[in-house]
């Protein structure tokens, strides 16, 4: 196990750091999120419709990155990012004690084109997932113990939710996921170590308060640049930001049923060229594509392949495995973090999936390692699922990475005319 994580992180580090640089632009929302890190570093004011936390890690990057170019505003997330794939694994051997599992879940992470691409850039959402599963971890890991050291991890796992909530508010799925399994569970079988569970005073009282306090606390460097400013007057504004977006604000609006069957990627920059000297990004109009030789395209899509089995995966383990603790955990969290957006009317996009997508990737590795004990043939239909899952990988990388494609390599990756 220790050393499958190694190699996991490896290989994450390596798909997410190599050509880091390659745009020299800010690239889809780095013109906000960048910037912002870039203004407290600078102590300039500014209006953000999200928490601060997400925006302070930027400016740390900048900072200890040496100053606001691409690799500066870039390199922390993408550390962050090569992270997902070993906590995710960490987390889903805490659930079910199975290596193969843990390794497979996290695996799965690392192959996605989603989590590689927001890795990749100075945004927010890999910060987001990053805190909301270590904070499961913790209070998985919590369990184990009893008294008072028990209540430490609990109060550890509310400091990483906090920090969650603290990126965005959509973090606050992580901790309704953990609280929907405590009132349907209550009794937690975790891999040789019995049964055992929270108290209610400390998930009712001691979690939510400590949720609550560091979500505060990270307030208070934002408030220093805004003496102007108060904590509520600032949330009246968030929320009513939120609610004035339209449904259609955007063209890559997308309905939260849709991204389950990966109807409406994003685009996150696009370019053609004529030869592949042309430094990038062009200054002037747009090439007609007539004249284009060749096209940079970044895309904000999941591995087509490992998403739509996922859903199928998630879809049978409601059926499968609804009466285990894994099974249970992992089905509640898919749950929490996809159904509260089908109450937000605003424009929502594909990227809000992230949370929720890994809990399916998650149950992808269940159905998997279970489908040993359904027929002969089931071996060779393991293999074709992790066949296809590195083959979608591979063929979709040049989207993920902003590698040339000739235009017609890149529509013959458009596989549903929603994707163009």
């Amino acid at each position: 196990m220790p050393l499958g994580l190694l190699l996991l992180w490896f290989f994450a580090l390596v798909t997410r750091f190599w050509g880091l640089t390659r745009f020299p632009t800010l690239v889809f929302d780095e013109v906000y999120f960048a910037r912002f890190g870039r203004n407290y570093l600078a102590g300039v004011p500014f209006f953000d419709a999200h928490p601060p936390l997400g925006k302070y890690l930027i400016a740390l990057s900048i900072w200890l990155g040496g100053g606001f170019h691409p690799w500066g505003y870039r390199w922390l997330n993408a550390l962050m990012g090569s992270l997902i794939p070993v906590a995710v694994a960490v987390l889903a051997y805490l659930l079910t004690g199975r290596s193969r599992v843990a390794l497979l879940s996290g695996l799965f992470v690392a192959l996605d084109g989603l989590f590689l691409v927001e890795s990749r850039y100075a945004l927010i959402n890999i910060s987001l997932v990053l805190f909301g599963v270590v904070a499961q971890i913790l209070w998985l890991w919590g369990l184990r113990y009893q008294g008072r050291g028990r209540s430490l991890w609990l109060m550890a796992a509310g400091m990483a939710f906090g920090a969650c909530v603290a990126v965005k508010w959509s973090g606050l799925g992580f901790l309704l996921g953990v609280g929907l399994f405590w009132v349907l569970q209550q009794r937690l079988p975790l891999p040789a170590e019995g049964k055992t569970t929270y108290s209610w005073w400390q998930m009712c009282l001691l979690l939510p308060l400590v949720t609550f306090v560091v979500y505060t606390l990270l307030w208070w460097p934002h408030l220093q640049f805004h003496p102007h400013q108060r904590l509520l007057d600032l949330h009246q504004q968030m929320f009513h930001f939120h609610r004035s977006v339209a449904s259609t604000a955007h063209p890559y609006c997308s309905p939260w049923w849709s991204w389950p069957l990966l109807l409406r990627p994003m685009s996150y920059f696009f370019q053609r060229v004529q030869t592949l000297s042309e430094a990038v990004p062009v200054i002037g109009p747009p090439l007609p594509m007539e004249a284009t030789r060749w096209v940079y395209a970044v895309y904000a899509l999941f591995n087509p392949p490992l998403l739509w089995l996922s859903t199928l995966a998630t879809l049978a383990l409601l059926v499968l495995q609804w009466h285990t603790t894994a099974g249970r955990f992992v089905l509640l969290n898919y749950a929490a973090n996809l159904l509260p957006w089908a109450l937000v009317s605003r424009c929502v996009f594909i990227y809000h999936y992230l949370p929720a997508a890994l809990y399916s990737f998650m149950a992808l590795a269940l159905v998997w390692e279970s489908s040993h004990t359904w027929v002969a043939w089931a071996r060779w239909l393991r293999l074709a699922i992790v066949g296809g899952v590195i083959a979608g990988f591979v063929y979709w990388l040049p989207l993920y990475l902003g590698l040339p494609l000739t235009p017609e390599a890149f529509f013959r990756r458009m596989w549903l005319r929603s994707w163009i």
